[in-house]
């Protein structure tokens, strides 16, 4: 079974995500430090989708440590405002591919987990 990590607070997008997942996805969700290190302690993470309106200091922090731990090698995935290019570009200098508006991930998402 693949596992995709959330790294989120909004639980809007959820239902979405576990619709277009299907039964072959678990989702975890992670929304502090701690919690992230429990899960990547438990187990592999295949995907990772963080939402880039969610603290900044804590996706920058995980997506960071998923990008320098040689061990961890999840597909990594960004979404957020249009508008916020700045934390765009940098989860994609943080190793996320694709970054998507939130428009773009939610019109897309079966696609874009199946091509995870």
């Amino acid at each position: 079974m693949t596992t995709l990590l959330l790294l989120s607070n909004n639980l809007m997008f959820l239902p979405r995500i576990q619709q277009a997942a299907g039964s072959t996805v678990s989702i975890v969700r992670a929304s502090n430090l701690d919690r992230l290190t429990e899960l990547i302690s438990e187990g592999n993470i295949d995907i990772v989708v963080a939402d880039l309106e969610y603290d900044q200091d804590f996706w920058h922090k995980a997506l960071q440590l998923f990008q320098e731990n040689q061990n961890l090698n999840p597909k990594m995935i960004a979404y957020g405002p249009h508008e916020d290019t700045n934390s765009m570009e940098l989860a994609r200098s943080l190793g996320c591919d694709p970054v998507l508006a939130k428009g773009a991930f939610v019109n897309n998402l079966k696609n874009i987990l199946k091509e995870a």
